[in-house]
């Protein structure tokens, strides 16, 4: 059918040449196709959300960006999850001011990741959302995403204004114990103090890391892991954890 419909559009224009009309003009291109990969297609997206998708070295990573302001905050998910996961605190955090980033990590969602381990990917996703505008960057990531977060910390250039790590462990596709004594900008570790060892693993990153640097240490009486540490109607100790991380973004990296 493509080769016939080829074929009319070649004749009607030979056909006008032998006539003295003016030709027929050639067919217009198929519109572009959103960017993206569709990162979220399983969970409501607010509107005014933006699909995004970056990474290099055979990684194709997608993810979604809400809000418009300078300071950006990457969101980096916890094992077995996917952007859907934080969109109900990205939708917050756009609506105080920030320019949010939600991304899938490679095997998850979306995404495939090629030759980028996870703080690699973190890395990615920072240089994505500087591109987009943002000028100053947090991390934060959830259980894997924490860990990552705290990896690729030292290494994102410019460095990130702040971090922030919910029940990560030491190792979990990373090794946050040799980050944690590079860290130099504020760290926020948060942790249930019932979530098996991750509270241990939390006060041994937060001991790792250096008494120059700012850190703080937050371990809430509870077994609600990574994200669900920021649940909307969770238990009492959801709460305070939201309290205090407002807190901590206010004083080391404001909209």
């Amino acid at each position: 059918m493509r080769r016939l419909a080829l074929l009319a559009a070649a004749a009607a224009v030979a056909l006008a040449g032998c006539s003295g009309g003016d030709p027929v003009p050639a067919p217009s291109p198929p519109a572009p196709s959103p960017a993206g990969l569709n990162a979220g297609a399983n969970c409501d997206l607010p509107a005014g959300t933006r699909q995004t998708r970056f990474g290099d070295h055979g990684a194709d990573l997608g993810g979604v960006i809400l809000g418009s302001g300078t300071t950006g905050v990457v969101l980096a998910h916890q094992n077995g999850g996917d952007v859907c996961q934080w969109v109900p605190y990205a939708f917050e955090l756009a609506g105080k001011g920030y320019r949010v980033l939600a991304f899938d990590f490679g095997g998850f969602g979306v995404s495939t990741s090629g030759e980028l381990d996870n703080p690699q990917q973190v890395a990615a996703a920072a240089a994505t959302l500087r591109a987009d505008g943002a000028t100053s960057i947090v991390l934060i990531g959830a259980s894997m995403g924490g860990t990552a977060v705290l990896a690729a910390a030292p290494t994102v250039t410019p460095a990130p204004v702040a971090v922030v790590a919910l029940s990560a462990p030491v190792l979990f596709g990373a090794d946050a114990s040799q980050a944690a004594p590079k860290l130099t900008m504020p760290v926020f570790y948060a942790a249930g103090e019932f979530e098996s060892s991750f509270a241990d693993s939390a006060r041994e990153l937060h001991g790792l890391t250096p008494k120059t640097t700012a850190k703080e240490l937050l371990i809430v009486p509870t077994d609600w892991h990574g994200v669900f540490l920021l649940s909307l109607g969770g238990p009492p100790a959801t709460d305070t954890v939201r309290t205090k991380l407002a807190a901590f973004l206010t004083a080391h990296a404001p909209a």
